[in-house]
């Protein structure tokens, strides 16, 4: 879906300007005749991108800019501003990509679409639980709350990811540093003198001879290694793109030791992050549940949340939908029951996300406190080996001419 800059004349005779994404430039001209507008001008939008939004991790960007509306449209629909207004006001505050998102959402809800539909139409930017929290806070009347919420939610997703990022940077600098040493003893090191050792006519070590052989292939099969490499991580990602081949790595994901415990920590904070949020704008547990399983990536989650969601629609309790659960540990299937029982869902799944914000941070330490030494313990291993392979025929050259 593309985005259009219009100029045309309403009924009032007098001009306007503003933007709106449409699929094609036909589309979109019906989309203003609609609206009963006049065209004078439509062209595709030029959007000037900053260099913020050309770096790296746009990701995590969009998910200031979308937390940051999101704070600014609360502040300003409490203070009593109307809705196209506080949208027109947001669209000032920059010129970049999502300045244009923003002024296609004004004016469809200028046009007479709610403030869901519009959002929806940008699925990039708003996702089904920013859309459908949106949706129930304009039906119940509380968007600033439900917005508001939505920019906390936020927050707290971008802070976890950056949890994870931070914890995971150290070790895979220091893996690509000792992989990159290995790498340059192989091919430049090595062959130049394992090349004067075998000139010497003495018969090599077994572990001199396997690290020649590693080093031939390496220096000579260079090409048809990297090949295999790309090959193997081609086939990798075609396979995980199926749903089975998914599953299959969500599984063995969780069951690998100190690893596993905290995706599933981390599975299960997202889960009540989101649970929660779409409790407190007043959208149903059963609505609420399999939404999160369309929105969550963990193909293991999704499938337990549609079998709770199918056996609480049908009477069943929560603790009985998910007793046999592969993510859920028995506390939380407990206090999920616990809180269906007494009537506070609600509530208890905001003490839970609290909770597992502390439980992944404290299985973050724990992992990179595992992960940091075994890793300096591998690498040191490998440069040993090197170093030890080089030294030995010359210490049994020495010891023969002594």
């Amino acid at each position: 879906m593309a985005v259009y800059s219009y100029t045309a004349i309403n009924l009032d005779e007098r001009p306007v300007t503003g933007t709106l994404a449409a699929d094609t430039p036909s589309e979109g001209r019906q989309e203003l005749r609609r609206r009963r507008l006049k065209i004078v001008a439509f062209q595709p939008a030029r959007v000037r991108r900053t260099l913020v939004s050309l770096r790296p991790g746009g990701g995590r960007r969009r998910q200031d800019r979308v937390a940051e509306a999101a704070r600014y449209l609360s502040l300003l629909l409490r203070a009593g501003v109307p809705l196209t207004e506080s949208l027109d006001v947001l669209t000032r505050q920059q010129d970049d990509r999502f300045t244009t998102v923003l002024m296609d959402v004004r004016d469809r809800v200028t046009g007479g679409e709610s403030l869901a539909d519009a959002l929806s139409v940008h699925n990039e930017w708003f996702d089904l639980l920013f859309v459908s929290a949106v949706r129930v806070g304009q039906l119940s009347g509380n968007l600033d709350e439900a917005l508001t919420q939505l920019a906390e939610h936020l927050r707290a997703r971008q802070t976890l990811q950056s949890t994870l990022a931070g914890a995971l940077t150290y070790p895979l600098i220091l893996l690509c540093l000792g992989t990159g040493v290995v790498i340059f003893l192989m091919t430049f090191v090595i062959p130049q003198l394992l090349t004067v050792l075998a000139a010497s006519g003495r018969s090599l070590p077994a572990s001199t001879r396997l690290l020649k052989g590693a080093s031939d292939l390496l220096v000579g099969h260079w090409l048809i290694m990297a090949l295999m490499v790309c090959v193997s991580i081609a086939a990798g990602l075609a396979v995980y793109r199926t749903s089975s081949g998914m599953r299959t790595l969500h599984l063995i994901q969780i069951r690998l030791p100190i690893l596993g415990p905290l995706i599933k920590k981390t599975v299960v904070a997202q889960f009540c992050q989101q649970m929660s949020i779409l409790l407190r704008t007043g959208i149903p547990f059963v609505e609420a549940a399999e939404s999160v399983a369309r929105l969550t990536r963990n193909v293991l989650l999704a499938e337990e949340l549609s079998a709770m969601a199918q056996a609480v629609e049908s009477g069943s309790d929560i603790a009985e939908s998910i007793e046999d659960s592969r993510i859920f540990p028995p506390v939380v299937t407990h206090l999920m029951a616990v809180g269906q029982d007494s009537g506070e869902l609600t509530e208890m799944f905001g003490e839970l996300r609290l909770r597992y914000d502390t439980e992944v941070r404290l299985a973050i330490d724990k992992f990179t406190a595992a992960l940091e030494p075994l890793l300096i313990v591998v690498l040191a291993s490998a440069v040993g080996f090197v170093v030890f392979a080089c030294l030995m025929p010359i210490l049994e050259a020495t010891r023969a001419v002594a």
